[in-house]
């Protein structure tokens, strides 16, 4: 019983540094924000692009940011919404095609969606 007890103990206690660290942020601040201007200017500029575990992870990662950037986050995915709605003509495409390339430039999240298209 005593020897149960230990080792539960033992086990709480290897297990809380897990827990912390998986309810802080896994990413900075701005890597979280690159990624979810990322994930926006793909999914309003390549409908082809299946983002949805992508946007998941994202989700859950902005519950773990400070309020402050998730808000940030989210104005940031309405600005380019809008942007790509209101698209007129091909020049404000281009612009937008530009702006996207740039932002995912070097982006863990280009990379997994251009390998998850490539299927």
């Amino acid at each position: 019983m005593r020897f149960a007890l230990i080792a539960t103990c033992a086990a709480a206690l290897a297990a809380i540094p897990l827990a912390v660290g998986a309810a802080g942020p896994q990413m900075s601040g701005d890597q979280f924000l690159t990624a979810v201007r990322c994930a926006a200017y793909e999914d309003a500029i390549r409908s082809d692009v299946q983002l949805g575990e992508v946007k998941m992870q994202l989700n859950a990662e902005a519950r773990r940011q400070p309020a402050e950037t998730a808000a940030q986050a989210h104005a940031e995915v309405d600005t380019i919404a809008r942007q790509a709605v209101n698209t007129n003509s091909a020049a404000d495409a281009a612009m937008i095609s530009r702006e996207r390339a740039a932002v995912c430039a070097g982006s863990e999240l280009a990379t997994g969606a251009a390998a998850s298209t490539a299927v």
